[in-house]
């Protein structure tokens, strides 16, 4: 059986938002499936020391971050809001209730992309509990069951699992793509993942 893509990546995270639908089609073109892995890019960063918080970054970098952002949005066919009302949020509450419904057996891509758009177009705090249980809802999964599922000890222990497995594959930031054993950082690398999936 051909292994599935790992998708590392954070709700907040407007690359991993700008990857989710890209991604989605690039699996399904090449028969493949994504295992989606939350993971927890604070602790990330601070292992590998590879990362910070947006306003921990150099001005020109924020400021590029701008262009590229609505950019990228019209280079793959979608919107976003560059700047959000709840941004920075909080990333756990999100991460972790996609990773209590993968638990129960569903696919999670629906999910995650209501929740990476409530975040990314729709003006959303994915950060409250409350309007993460409706986006839920919206997708048709029972928001008030993810929410208790949430604050499990199996979903936390899903998280770290993610994330030490994220950090074994090389990976420092979201997103991060692992392909047969090989890393690859960042929503613009999709068009290489593509390109490696076709035989290159």
């Amino acid at each position: 059986m051909t292994a599935p893509i790992d998708f590392y990546f954070a709700c907040v995270s407007p690359w991993s938002y700008l990857a989710v639908d890209e991604l989605k089609r690039l699996a399904d073109s090449h028969g493949r499936t994504i295992a989606f892995k939350p993971t927890d890019v604070g602790r990330t960063w601070g292992e590998t020391g590879a990362g910070r918080p947006l306003g921990d970054r150099p001005q020109v970098l924020q400021d590029y971050r701008l262009i590229e952002l609505p950019r990228w949005a019209a280079w793959r066919g979608t919107e976003i809001n560059k700047r959000p009302k709840h941004f920075p949020a909080p990333y756990l509450l999100s991460s972790n209730v996609i990773i209590a419904a993968r638990q129960t057996g569903v696919d999670v891509y629906p999910l995650t992309r209501a929740l990476m758009r409530g975040c990314w177009v729709d003006d959303l705090d994915v950060a409250n509990s409350e309007t993460v249980g409706r986006i839920a809802d919206g997708v048709g999964l029972d928001g008030a069951a993810l929410l208790t599922a949430a604050e499990t000890q199996a979903v936390s222990d899903e998280l770290a699992a993610n994330t030490d497995d994220s950090l074994k594959a090389g990976a420092w930031s979201v997103p991060s793509f692992v392909v047969d054993g090989e890393v690859f950082f960042g929503q613009d690398r999709l068009e290489m993942i593509a390109w490696r999936l076709d035989g290159n």
